[in-house]
């Protein structure tokens, strides 16, 4: 069936440990995994490959498990799908988990940049604070310092703030 959705096997286990390892070796695009896992449980697997982030990650259920339907949700599992199944209902349930796990590397970068960029708003106010309480001067003046230090060297104007808060640059004088 995975050839239609163009994918193939690389691996098959039905313990838990050794999916981890195997996954590990060869790096999948797509992880289909059932809840009857041994070695190692089922949730504890799934956990771990969330947590890492690896690829898209379809449950597969049979009728007796579907007790579990709702930790597999909650774990944020890309797509559940209740054995036996169709052939399109499988495309299907793979389709969407590729879909669902692209849009969340997508905010998760999107996300990081944005702390990054928080960071960086941090640092420069932290230095500018510094330049005008120990330096008198204004805002706008310490901003401007900041900048023009920061293009003089061709250094960031991140990295320039963190110099002035480490002591390890201050400006000669005020401008």
């Amino acid at each position: 069936m995975l050839p239609l959705a163009n994918y193939q096997v690389l691996a098959t286990t039905d313990n838990g440990m050794e999916a981890l390892r195997l996954i590990h070796r060869f790096e999948p695009d797509l992880i289909i995994m059932g809840w009857n896992l041994r070695g190692l449980s089922s949730s504890d697997v799934f956990q771990n490959l969330i947590d890492q982030h690896l690829c898209p990650i379809i449950v597969v259920l049979t009728q007796e498990e579907q007790h579990v339907l709702s930790e597999v949700i909650n774990q944020d599992a890309h797509h559940v799908i209740l054995y036996p199944w169709r052939i399109h209902e499988l495309v299907a349930a793979i389709m969407l988990a590729e879909h669902r796990y692209t849009r969340e590397s997508e905010h998760s970068q999107q996300l990081q940049r944005l702390e990054e960029e928080l960071k960086t708003r941090k640092f420069i106010f932290q230095a500018m604070l510094s330049l005008i309480q120990q330096r008198g001067y204004t805002e706008q003046s310490a901003y401007a310092v900041l900048r023009k230090q920061a293009m003089t060297t061709r250094k960031s104007l991140r990295r320039i703030a963190q110099d002035v808060i480490k002591g390890t640059w201050v400006p000669e004088h005020i401008e």
